[in-house]
């Protein structure tokens, strides 16, 4: 990576504070020299701009790139569809849908996955834009005059909280990397080395930890978004429980990190400062986001253009995560693109297995909850109608056979719509027929399972009052929509820039850390006790309507009883999962990892978790068919990008400079 100090902030733009949420707001400002960043507005600035690469992660934020590559000049729109290639691609849960530039690449770990990948060198860019930037600010820091010491002390603690930050996320899918952590505006350096990885934790340990100690201990800063004690104790819980999860001897892990990851993630859950949504859904409900006690560190959207850096559907502002989880659904008769149903890029859809073996689907409401399932018609005059009668379908042409009725409609309905506006148009079923193997881009032709169950499947689907969609007929196109990142709050059909706030920390995931580094050291007592808090909430409450497919798909009683004494675990259900793996897990670790997928599903954290825990290969060959015969023990790194590699002088031997089976 070239670093020259002469443009590292010739090109930022610089923000002012306008107070709460606005303090992002961006203004640009001319002919300022780096003097102006011994001035306490410069400095505000200046901090703000480390907090602004977060806005990267959403699609948000994506200014040309002359910091680390001045040859590079992005386009507007050009970050879109990004950080969810590394986090959600080529992971157990999570597959490809149609659409998407870079889905094949992450998804099945082709040799497109290299050093000139896109996404790959951005990543990179963005989070060494933001580490130059708060080293700088570090720099000149001590010679603002007009800020007092309590006032410097706290910027300083969040400037190490976001260099912490940005350095843990890359640490974690490059490896060894260029540790910086001095400004430098006079010098031209072309001969950074990659640190050892032990080196790149220690550091960001001793950041967080200076950062926990100065960062207030508050919910939230007045100016939401920013840093406080419990983003930096929730962060460094998580940091100490990776750096021993595995290869602890490479990641420098110390007996004690599981001490530390229990003892700083009950420091958040003790604080008194957060709470636990009572209702699943209500986590993710937009109208809440502002005042969630669940909520531990936010990356904040409002719906002031000016604020998100959008002003136009096809602008590169706001969070644009809304975009990649949809169905198409727009397309299909009685359907026509809406604001409520979201704009269908249909990058990413869960796996069949995932829908019907992840969740206990008649005690936990968090599967029901995740996904949109069912499409209300809002465009008749499209509506299908009843046909006389209904054919069997060969399932290897997918023609039908007109000497095979299966289901004849009853004369008074023929001809007439299956539904009209306000009902339900399309229904994606949770119910797996066990007819067809799963569909995948490896495998578009489905092949037959079962004869007569394939034959039921077809009269069911004749005879459903809407397009029913089994998880036997789960398609790239078509797929349960994942709720989280819905935004129903744009202007219109095709605005891109949504509002809606992109969590990073929540408490849930506080428990679940505290869990695990309990189950870890083999205090299961503790283990349990913390898993049950999530599963208690996951659970259906006490006189709380469960969805339909619980009693009519799933089996339950059709009751609102409650679920929480079927959800709760044990020592030796934890210890001994039963869970259709086969892959020779750790079946604690095991457990975890379905907890974490059951909670966290679509919070861009898998890729991450599998290759935390060493699990990555066998869990991406037993579960990601499109990724199986590719994925390698190399790809638990992503390729170091050309943007560094190609500008270090002297020239190294490329053994040094990039990771294993990428040269």
């Amino acid at each position: 990576m070239k670093k020259i100090a002469k443009y590292i902030f010739a090109i930022l733009l610089i923000f002012s504070f306008t107070g709460c949420d606005n303090y992002l707001k961006e203004e640009m400002y001319t002919n300022v020299g780096y003097d102006y960043f011994t001035t306490k507005v410069g400095m505000e600035a200046a901090v703000t701009g480390v907090y602004q690469t977060m806005r990267w992660y959403t699609g948000a934020y994506n200014p040309t790139n002359t910091v680390t590559n001045p040859a590079y000049n992005s386009t507007v729109g050009g970050n879109m569809e990004t950080y969810f290639c590394l986090t959600e691609y080529g992971t157990d849960l999570t597959w490809e849908g149609t659409d998407g530039g870079n889905k094949d690449a992450f998804n099945k770990y082709l040799t497109s996955l290299n050093s000139q990948q896109d996404v790959i060198n951005k990543f990179w860019d963005n989070n060494y834009r933001g580490i130059t930037r708060a080293n700088t600010a570090l720099m000149y820091l001590p010679k603002v005059t007009d800020m007092t010491d309590a006032q410097k002390a706290q910027r300083v603690a969040e400037l190490k909280f976001m260099r912490a930050y940005l350095y843990f996320d890359l640490v974690q899918h490059y490896g060894a990397i260029p540790l910086v952590t001095e400004g430098n505006v006079t010098q031209i350096v072309t001969d950074f080395k990659r640190a050892p990885v032990a080196d790149v934790y220690k550091q960001i340990i001793s950041d967080l930890k200076a950062a926990y100690a100065v960062l207030p201990d508050v919910y939230q800063q007045a100016e939401r978004g920013r840093a406080t004690k419990w983003s930096a104790s929730h962060l460094l819980a998580k940091v100490y429980l990776t750096r021993i999860s595995a290869e602890a001897t490479v990641r420098g892990g110390k007996a004690t990190d599981l001490d530390s990851a229990a003892f700083y993630s009950e420091a958040v859950i003790n604080s008194g400062k957060f709470a636990l949504e009572s209702n699943f859904s209500n986590v993710f409900e937009q109208n809440n986001q502002k005042v969630t006690k669940e909520i531990i560190w936010d990356v904040e959207y409002t719906k002031d253009a000016l604020f998100n850096g959008a002003g136009s559907s096809t602008s590169d502002g706001g969070n644009q995560l809304h975009l990649y989880w949809v169905t198409q659904y727009d397309i299909k008769p009685g359907m026509i693109r809406d604001i409520t149903n979201g704009r269908p890029w249909k990058r990413l859809r869960p796996s069949p297995t995932t829908i019907t073996t992840l969740w206990d689907r008649q005690n936990d409401s968090r599967v029901y909850k995740t996904f949109k399932r069912t499409f209300i018609c809002n465009n008749p005059a499209t509506a299908t109608t009843w046909a006389a009668k209904y054919y069997y379908i060969n399932p290897a042409t997918n023609a039908e056979d007109k000497t095979d009725v299966i289901y004849t409609t009853p004369a008074e309905l023929v001809g007439k719509p299956k539904f009209k506006a306000g009902d339900t148009c399309i229904y994606m079923s949770p119910k797996s027929y066990g007819a067809l193997s799963d569909y995948s881009t490896t495998n578009p032709k489905q092949t037959l399972l079962d004869a007569a169950k394939y034959r039921q499947m077809l009269i069911d689907i004749a005879k459903a009052p809407y397009m029913l969609i089994p998880v036997d007929k789960y398609d790239t196109n078509l797929f349960p929509c994942m709720l989280k990142w819905l935004d129903d709050q744009r202007p219109d059909i095709n605005f891109q820039a949504g509002s809606r706030n992109f969590h990073r920390m929540r408490l849930a995931e506080t428990y679940l850390i505290a869990a695990e580094a309990y189950g870890r050291k083999g205090d299961f007592v503790n283990a349990v006790k913390y898993i049950n808090v999530i599963r208690t909430r996951a659970a259906y409450a006490e006189g709380e309507t469960k969805a339909a497919e619980v009693s009519r798909i799933d089996g339950a009683a059709k009751n609102t009883t409650s679920t929480v004494s079927s959800m709760l675990v044990t020592e030796a259900m934890v210890k001994s999962p039963k869970l259709p793996t086969g892959a020779g897990f750790d079946p604690f670790v095991d457990f975890m990892l379905e907890e974490r997928g059951r909670e966290l599903y679509g919070e861009f954290q898998r890729w991450e978790d599998l290759a935390r825990t060493g699990t990555l290969v066998a869990r991406v060959k037993l579960y990601n068919p499109d990724a199986k015969a590719n994925v390698k023990d190399y790809h638990k790194l992503r390729p170091i990008p050309s943007n560094y590699i190609d500008r270090l002088l002297p020239k190294p031997a490329i053994a040094d400079v990039q990771n294993p089976g990428y040269y």
